[in-house]
C-alpha cells in the first residue's frame, strides 16, 4: 500500500538517528536556516515512515478471530488510514509546489 509499510523499527530509529545527526552538523557549520527546504523534505519522508509504522503497529493490535463488528471497525479504521494518506500526498504535492514556485510573494 504504502511506500515504507515494511520499514522495520531498527530502521525507524536508524532514519530519525540519522537527522538528529543531521542537524547538528548543521548546526555546528552554521548551515542550519540555509538548509530549512531540506530539513522540511526529510522530515516528510521521516512521517511518512513514522505513519507507516503506527499503522502496521496498530493494526497488528486487532484480534485475528475478531467477529463481525470488529470486522466494521476494521474497515473503517482503514478508511481513515487511507483518507490520511490521501490527505498526507496533498500536503506534499502542495509543499513541493510552494517550495518550487518561482512567485516571490509565497
Amino acid at each position: 500500500m504504502g511506500r515504507y509499510d515494511d520499514i522495520t523499527p531498527d530502521e525507524l530509529r536508524a532514519q530519525l538517528l540519522r537527522l538528529a545527526r543531521l542537524i547538528r552538523a548543521m548546526e555546528k557549520r552554521d548551515v542550519l536556516l540555509q538548509r530549512t527546504a531540506s530539513i522540511l523534505k526529510l522530515l516528510g519522508e521521516l512521517r511518512q515512515m513514522i505513519f507507516a509504522y503506527e499503522v502496521r503497529v496498530t493494526k497488528n493490535l486487532v484480534p485475528s478471530d475478531a467477529d463481525a463488528a470488529s470486522d466494521d471497525a476494521v474497515e473503517d479504521s482503514l478508511r481513515i488510514v487511507n483518507e490520511a494518506l490521501d490527505r498526507e500526498r496533498e500536503l506534499q504535492d502542495e509543499l513541493r509546489n510552494f517550495f518550487l514556485s518561482d512567485d516571490p510573494e509565497r
